[in-house]
């Protein structure tokens, strides 16, 4: 889950293949583990320069990873 700061920068579809993927990586899912998933994908949402992005990854970026158990 997260604020529309993040879905402006990555579609549904990427961001689910992104978040599949890094799970996919992470034979632990502890909640470190999983902070650590939502960190790497929030610094790689956020704009380096917002001049080159035209703002985009700019706005305030919130996310929630929810992992269900089988």
């Amino acid at each position: 889950m997260g604020c529309d700061g993040i879905w402006e920068v990555k579609s549904n579809d990427e961001m689910g293949e992104w978040i599949y993927r890094k799970l996919e990586e992470c034979p632990n899912k502890t909640p470190e583990a999983l902070r650590e998933i939502v960190s790497d994908l929030l610094n790689e949402l956020v704009s380096p320069n917002h001049q080159q992005t035209g703002g985009v990854g700019c706005d305030n970026m919130t996310c929630i990873l929810i992992v269900f158990k089988k």
